[in-house]
């Protein structure tokens, strides 16, 4: 199976597939002059006025207009999760430029950036999607490229972390979230059948195991160039997708993914997981996934 995309370079795409559609939604607009001074005489003139306007949409214009904005209010705040702790140039840039693209979808009120024709208006939105691309080139090197977070069936399958290394390569991270190690807990004490309880005592002993090669807090050797951190951060709601509901494991998993792959911004996170609803989930909020490898016959 191809290693998907990186985190980053899907947002990329999806960034791509929004401009294209913005594009068009600029093309079938229209624009009204609405400059108080336009028709000039009678001694006054207006100052600080908006002179161009949005001109009526049709339904079909109003339905583009609806679906790209729920698609940019989606798209937008898992873009922002690359940047938790961005300086104050970085932050004007990620909101100017998202405020613009959301504002002319919207099309409430006076606005003194609509330009005149859909030329103009199709410059401006280049320039801000331009510069949410270039934003990626302020992530900062990671150490590690690649980062892998495993679910708790994935170790229990193979508790092996460095199984993956024909997918990624062979020098990555591994990450052991607090979750995962919850469940392997339950699961060696009340798991429903003694396979499954001895399957996850044999994953307990091979993480625990893993103490003796190094400091889990930073990374211990597992094999090779392949390192393992246990975490212990347990998500939080900030800068999620609101659909996460962190009362559900899965949605627990992929929140804490999410921000795991937020505090490392310049690597690549991938999560290990064959569980069909884990996939979806993921696919819906950008994170890449793989599958242990398959057994030779």
């Amino acid at each position: 199976m191809p290693v998907p995309p990186s985190y980053l370079n899907g947002l990329l795409s999806e960034l791509d597939l929004l401009e294209r559609n913005y594009l068009d939604v600029l093309e079938r607009s229209t624009f009204v002059n609405i400059d108080p001074n336009r028709h000039g005489g009678g001694g006054a003139t207006f100052v600080g006025f908006a002179r161009w306007s949005w001109g009526p949409s049709d339904a079909a214009l109003e339905a583009s207009r609806m679906d790209l904005l729920g698609r940019l209010r989606d798209w937008g705040p898992r873009y922002r999760l690359l940047f938790p702790h961005p300086i104050t140039s970085v932050s004007k840039r990620l909101d100017d430029s998202l405020d613009l693209l959301d504002r002319w979808l919207m099309r409430t009120g006076r606005d003194k950036t609509v330009p005149g024709s859909a030329a103009a208006a199709t410059a401006k939105a280049q320039k801000a999607t331009e510069n949410l691309r270039d934003l990626a080139e302020t992530l900062p090197v990671d150490s590690y490229a690649i980062r892998l977070a495993p679910d708790t069936n994935t170790l229990i399958d193979n508790p092996d972390l460095a199984v993956h290394t024909a997918a990624l390569g062979p020098r990555y991270m591994a990450h052991v979230l607090p979750l995962v190690f919850g469940e392997i807990d339950d699961l060696k004490r009340a798991g429903r059948t003694p396979e499954l309880r001895a399957a996850a005592q044999k994953a307990d002993r091979r993480l625990k195991g893993l103490r003796d090669n190094g400091d889990v807090r930073t990374g211990a050797r597992v094999a090779g160039d392949v390192l393992a951190v246990f975490e212990h951060r347990e998500p939080s709601t900030e800068g999620l997708p609101t659909w996460l509901d962190l009362s559900v494991p899965d949605d627990r998993f992929i929140a804490a993914a999410l921000q795991l792959q937020s505090r490392h911004p310049g690597s690549a996170l991938y999560v290990a997981t064959g569980d069909l609803n884990m996939q979806n989930k993921l696919h819906a909020v950008g994170l890449p996934f793989v599958e242990l490898p398959r057994a030779q016959p």
